[in-house]
């Protein structure tokens, strides 16, 4: 074979190439939408989502189950009633170690070589720091953050939804819990230190504002600390007459083992709704936990005459057998069960502008295990505005009192 030969034909491999490049990226792997481009993660019989969460190396791997109760949600539906529109539901986990340059790496896998259609649920505070704005600048739908922190959803962005209550309004609900029946007391905090703790603590300051309650002290913990034996021997010395935590299960847990076990410290202690879990119980023990108060936005798996609880435990049973039943898998249910409602309303013709268009539709939405309505608006991207107290009674956490309401969207 000739030199010139070899060469026309190494010319126009070369061409070849050029022109498969040149194809969209998404080509084959998305369902083209009614303007003509294609739709990452969409096709005539799926919608693919992703997510974040620790599944290994980290305590935080506890959170890890919250994947377990979307997916049985989106089984549910798959099997039931066929997906949404004839397109079966997926959801890919990422496993970041609750560690952020992770965080990053996943969710480049997920955006860009999966091609997820949105990321729903990503947990964390400094580990969904490291990727909100490179969502927010792909234009990937960022929906239901694991996290309270009050910049995801002030100012408003278009993609992006809240998850957890917002840390500002959930901690002026605990700090008037304390103004209210803790009149003239000293407080003490223990706050984690970074937003998740500064978010906490000037809530709590807005609901004691205008009361005779004292903060004393204010101790703070390293988000990769557990054991805050010093932190809380300090505010004990303090002299605290009640406590308050902006703190995760472990360390949280540290801080009633500590206090009840060791200092033989009585004191009342009021927990952010992070810890209203079994985690928290298990960690600080049930008898130690008694009368320990939080707030919640649902029902707790232990609720077994609750319809939606139930249909929630039978799905879990179906769609998920070897998972835990916890208040972790409920959450992540939750969010499986709202990511479908925006799926159903934004209609056959999928495309992310669609799916957040309609979630900004929503209002009064009740979802199966929901204290409360859950509504949107293109001003509130914030689900869970209307909360619950709940308290430890025999080893379970059970709700009291009236619902507080902070709910924007009118």
């Amino acid at each position: 074979m000739s030199r010139r030969v070899t060469r026309t034909r190494q010319f126009a491999l070369g061409l070849a190439l050029l022109a498969l490049a040149a194809l969209p990226a998404a080509c084959g792997s998305g369902e083209t939408g009614s303007n003509g481009a294609s739709v990452p993660g969409v096709t005539d019989t799926e919608v693919k989502f992703g997510t974040h969460l620790p599944l290994s190396q980290s305590p935080a791997s506890a959170y890890g189950p919250l994947a377990d109760g979307m997916r049985a949600y989106f089984e549910y539906v798959n099997a039931a009633e066929g997906g949404v529109y004839g397109r079966k539901l997926s959801l890919l986990v990422g496993d970041d170690h609750y560690t952020p340059a992770d965080t990053v790496e996943v969710v480049r896998k997920l955006v860009e070589q999966d091609k997820v259609f949105a990321i729903v649920a990503g947990l964390g505070e400094e580990t969904h720091s490291a990727v909100w704005k490179y969502l927010e600048e792909r234009g990937v739908p960022d929906l239901f953050i694991s996290s309270g922190l009050a910049k995801w959803t002030d100012p408003v962005v278009k993609t992006r939804f809240g998850g957890n209550p917002v840390y500002l309004q959930e901690g002026k609900m605990l700090g008037q819990y304390v103004a209210e029946h803790y009149s003239g007391k000293k407080l003490g905090l223990l706050l984690q230190n970074n937003e998740f703790g500064e978010d906490g603590e000037q809530g709590v300051r807005a609901g004691i504002a205008g009361s005779d309650v004292q903060v004393v002290a204010v101790e703070k913990y390293e988000s990769v600390q557990w054991d805050v034996t010093a932190q809380t021997q300090r505010l004990k010395n303090a002299g605290a007459e009640v406590v308050l935590a902006y703190a995760i299960p472990p360390p949280a847990a540290s801080l009633v083992k500590t206090a009840r076990e060791v200092l033989n410290w009585n004191v009342p202690i009021i927990v952010t709704g992070v810890d209203a879990t079994e985690l928290f119980l298990q960690l600080a023990g049930a008898q130690n936990a008694e009368g320990i108060v939080s707030v919640i936005f649902g029902h707790s798996v232990y609720e077994t005459d609750n319809p939606g609880v139930q249909r929630y435990l039978q799905n879990m049973k179906m769609y998920a057998p070897n998972a835990e039943i916890s208040n972790i898998t409920l959450y992540g249910y939750i969010m499986g069960e709202l990511t479908v409602e925006g799926l159903k309303r934004a209609g056959k013709d999928l495309t992310r502008e669609s799916l957040v268009n309609a979630l900004e539709g929503i209002r009064n939405f009740q979802c199966s295990v929901c204290l409360a309505p859950i509504s949107f608006s293109p001003a509130d991207h914030r689900p869970f505005e209307i909360e619950v107290y709940t308290k430890v009674v025999d080893g379970k956490w059970e709700t009291f009192g009236e619902p507080v309401n902070f709910e924007s969207t009118k």
